[in-house]
């Protein structure tokens, strides 16, 4: 059973896993490049985690944005928020992968958000040949 148009729930929740998991591997990226520099407030640590966040965060929106395209405008901007808030959630996870394991818990965190994208992504496009 083929339909001419997508399946607005599928549509949404691809968006805000990519989205989320996509700005989450940014920021894992992020971490682990940096992971060796001197952590503090006033250091060019601290400036390089920020700005990071920050295009993570964007980033996140961005996706999820361009991946629900088909969906409304309303809707591509609460995917949008959503796959913020996922991003924001790694963001946080980030913190204990580094207390438990330092950088490869990052790596791991990061491989995670990887295999979560292309799991989805898989998913998305082979009900799509259907």
């Amino acid at each position: 059973m083929s339909t001419s148009r997508p399946d607005p729930f599928g549509t949404a929740l691809a968006a805000i896993v990519i989205g989320a998991a996509s700005g989450g591997a940014l920021l894992c990226g992020v971490l682990f490049a940096s992971y060796g520099m001197p952590r503090g407030v006033d250091t060019p640590f601290a400036t390089i985690v920020l700005a990071g966040a920050a295009v993570g965060l964007i980033s996140a929106v961005a996706i999820a944005g361009m991946v629900g395209w088909s969906l409304g405008a309303w809707r591509r901007i609460v995917v949008g928020v959503i796959a913020a808030a996922g991003t924001a959630l790694v963001g946080v996870l980030t913190t204990a992968a580094d207390m438990a394991a330092g950088r490869l818990g990052l790596a791991v965190l990061g491989a995670f958000c990887l295999a979560a994208i292309l799991i989805v992504w898989r998913v998305f496009h082979s009900r799509d040949a259907t």
